[in-house]
């Protein structure tokens, strides 16, 4: 199967080991007794029920994380991601000096990288991370416009009393302000008109300060071009590096700073509305995409000026870009999603059945789709639990023999005969015939949340665990991560994904509250972070707003939004196996299994 190069998703195995002894297992309102005493009994949940629908265009507004280009997944389609922000000073109120003349403007903006190697020369070798359809030869437009358009802080349709929000599908209200094209100064093509995503590290050269390259020992160059002749004076990681155009930031900036525009950053927001990139294909679906943080950005205008009458002096105006919730860099954005699906994805979301289910469940993040799982399908009108633990319209079974009312019989039995739960595991596996496609790049995460109340299981708090060297593996006992599954011979055939999810199945059977006597329902996504569990709105306006009984679902998570990757999992009717290397027949369908500790 093809994996994906990135390493900072590398694949990790999850494996939940299932504990037949009292040292660790978790307790329902009991004390722990001497494991002398206690059995371990699996019970697989067989009513399970899952189905998937398409999100259409959702919040895009201050992520932390913006996605830019062009990425042509060979199941799920096309996508193109375009990006808007605002720009701020990084100081309010610069001095700017009497008859400034500029130099240059450039944009420097990271991608996520891992410094692998360094050669004998003192080249560094880096890995790219978060990079989809990475390839060199994969060129395409880099426009960058100035943005006319002012993004709001507060929404005026509520008299400015709650945050503004901007969607997915929304550069239409950007598009009619645009304003001057930025790109630039230098003739190297790789830069918009041919621009692609490259892992090499960038420099910056040493010159005379009137931007002619020296040689080591301080003389201009003859020949200016001459690469192998500049002197290295700062290098930098991998990234998007952009000469801006000196006129546009010469009239627009250094020589309106008297006017008292660069006064405060409320006053400058407004009068410079910040920059727009836009990607264009030059072969269809021919292209890379890289996930930003454009907080990181450098943004610097370097020009000459001198301060009462004084010589010309060498100074840089810094600016600065993209939010952030944890900084002062405040500068709204919104990044513009344009998915085309493949044909086979748009059937595939359009069969989905909510009441019957389905045997292959389909999550994209961006503006894709997210699956629903109802984790127990209640007849409530059959039976009826009392306060004594006793069940009403059926006889109890002695052993787990689930059939459509599993809640209640599980209730039941914790009640009559003291079983406390153990674990309980949450497994998706990938369906390979589709995910085994070449150039298939897997999510290496994904999550799922508690759907009826648009938040986070208790499972997902309740675990602490951390990883030093890769904070996008946290959480590891929650789970999510990508993990191989291999045959009788050891061979790898596919992934899968697993949940522990303890905690939140012991609240859900302990519940007395009979006006929370029902189901709750668990969403599935992919997720760019674990460490994000906030909400991002769908958008009101969609022509096909989700609805599940009745129920409009007015959120998903905000960490789906930042990732462009899908796959396709195993509903719980699925009637696909596999031999695992013990020899055993393993049902790939979704499975919940719990495992509860029975007094003898």
């Amino acid at each position: 199967m093809k994996k994906s190069f990135i390493k900072i998703f590398a694949l990790i195995t999850i494996t939940f080991a299932v504990v037949a002894c009292d040292k660790d297992f978790n307790t329902l309102g009991s004390d722990l007794v001497d494991d002398s005493h206690f059995n371990l009994e699996e019970v697989e949940v067989e009513n399970l029920k899952s189905y998937s629908i398409a999100t259409q265009s959702v919040q895009s507004n201050n992520l932390p994380i913006n996605a830019l280009g062009i990425y042509k997944d060979p199941y799920f389609g096309t996508s193109k991601a375009h990006f808007v922000s605002q720009v701020e000073l990084s100081n309010s109120n610069p001095t700017i000096g009497d008859t400034p003349v500029i130099d240059s403007v450039y944009l420097y903006v990271p991608y996520f990288s891992t410094l692998e190697s360094t050669t004998d020369s003192g080249e560094r070798i880096y890995e790219l991370d978060s990079v989809y359809g990475y390839d060199e030869n994969a060129k395409f437009k880099l426009h960058v416009y100035e943005n006319g358009y002012f993004i709001r802080d507060f929404d005026p349709s509520t008299n400015f009393q709650s945050s503004q929000k901007y969607y997915t599908n929304g550069k239409s209200i950007i598009d009619p302000f645009k304003g001057t094209e930025l790109l630039n100064n230098s003739p190297n093509l790789a830069q918009n008109d041919e621009f692609f995503i490259s892992n090499k590290e960038l420099y910056i050269y040493k010159t005379n300060g009137s931007g002619l390259y020296v040689d080591s020992a301080g003389d201009v160059l003859a020949n200016q071009s001459d690469v192998s002749l500049r002197v290295i004076k700062e290098r930098k990681t991998p990234g998007i590096w952009l000469d801006l155009k000196n006129s546009f930031f010469q009239q627009k900036i250094l020589d309106a700073a008297a006017s008292g525009v660069l006064y405060n950053n409320n006053i400058f927001k407004d009068y410079f509305r910040g920059l727009l990139f836009e990607v264009q294909e030059i072969t269809p679906g021919q292209g890379s995409m890289a996930m930003l943080d454009f907080s990181t950005a450098e943004f610097k205008i370097i020009f000459k000026s001198s301060i009462g009458g004084g010589d010309m002096l060498r100074r840089t105006l810094s600016l600065q870009m993209g939010y952030s919730s944890t900084s002062s860099k405040k500068s709204n954005s919104i990044n513009f999603l344009e998915h085309t699906k493949s044909l086979d994805y748009n059937a595939a979301l359009n069969a989905s059945n909510q009441l019957t289910g389905d045997d292959k469940l389909f999550i994209k993040g961006g503006d894709g789709s997210l699956a629903f799982i109802d984790v127990f399908d209640l007849d409530e009108d059959n039976l009826t639990l009392t306060d004594d633990g006793e069940l009403i319209g059926s006889d109890l079974l002695p052993e787990p023999n689930l059939v459509p009312d599993d809640l209640d019989r599980l209730r039941s039995n914790m009640k009559l005969n003291k079983w406390l739960v153990n674990e309980a595991n949450l497994v998706f596996y990938t369906e390979n015939s589709i995910m085994s496609a070449t150039d298939i790049v897997e999510p290496q995460r994904i999550y799922i949340f508690d759907a009826t109340n648009d938040k986070p299981i208790i499972d997902y708090y309740s675990d602490p665990s951390t990883n030093n060297s890769d904070i996008k593996k946290n959480k590891t006992s929650f789970g999510g991560l990508i993990a191989e599954v291999k045959d009788e011979n050891g061979d790898v055939i596919g992934t899968k994904y697993s949940f522990r999810i303890t905690e939140y199945i012991k609240r859900l059977l302990i519940n007395e509250d009979t006006s929370n006597n029902t189901n709750l329902r668990i969403g599935v996504s992919v997720t760019e972070s674990i460490n994000i569990n906030t909400n991002a709105y769908i958008n009101p306006d969609n022509t096909q707003p989700i609805v599940i009984n009745g129920d409009i679902v007015e959120f998903l998570p905000v960490a789906s939004v930042m990732n462009p990757l899908g796959t396709v999992l195993h509903g719980p009717s699925s009637t696909a196996t596999y031999v695992d290397e013990k020899g055993n027949v393993v049902p790939m369908k979704l499975r919940l299994r719990i495992y509860f500790t029975k007094p003898n």
